[in-house]
């Protein structure tokens, strides 16, 4: 992030579990049957999944909660002058990593459910990189970016757009 101010809610001092029953009253008013949270060995919430009920059936969604990469921005935009509002306690603080990351995607999931409520999009679409095998402990996103994104979409009938599929694929 190349901007001129830090990431989003960097100073928040909101409980980790306040944050994650906002998410939760947010969810349910959008036809979530199901919610439960993953923890950590140390007893953290480290995800939260849910259940969607859709035209087509439940659909199971987790959304993962990276603190470390929260945690490693936060040290570099402080590094940067781009943090002078809060202490380098704070920006060590594991804690703060982890109350940041639950307030984004507080917002995050706010904003993207706002778009279904304007039915501009589906709660399916909005959560489709999220979608969660339980059997594989994968969401969609993880699965695809393990086959490396290969034969997602058919190519084009338009030649240029098929030799641009192709290129992606990686075929000569």
């Amino acid at each position: 992030m190349k901007s001129g101010k830090g990431l989003k809610n960097y100073t928040t001092t909101i409980k980790v579990e306040q944050t994650i029953s906002e998410i939760e009253g947010i969810l349910t008013k959008h036809k979530v049957t199901d919610i439960w949270k993953q923890y950590s060995e140390e007893g953290e919430v480290i995800g939260l999944n849910f259940i969607v009920q859709t035209a087509h059936g439940k659909l199971p969604f987790r959304l993962p909660a990276n603190f470390t990469a929260v945690n490693q921005v936060l040290k570099n935009q402080k590094k940067d002058g781009k943090l002078s509002s809060i202490s380098w306690d704070k920006i060590n603080d594991m804690a703060q990593a982890r109350r940041v990351a639950w307030r984004i995607l507080l917002d995050w999931i706010d904003a993207q459910l706002a778009l279904v409520e304007l039915e501009m999009v589906k709660i399916e679409q909005v959560f489709l990189p999220y979608m969660y095998d339980s059997k594989t402990e994968k969401t969609l996103f993880e699965r695809l970016e393990q086959q490396g994104f290969k034969n997602i979409l058919p190519p084009a009938d338009d030649t240029e757009e098929k030799q641009a599929f192709i290129d992606i694929q990686g075929e000569d």
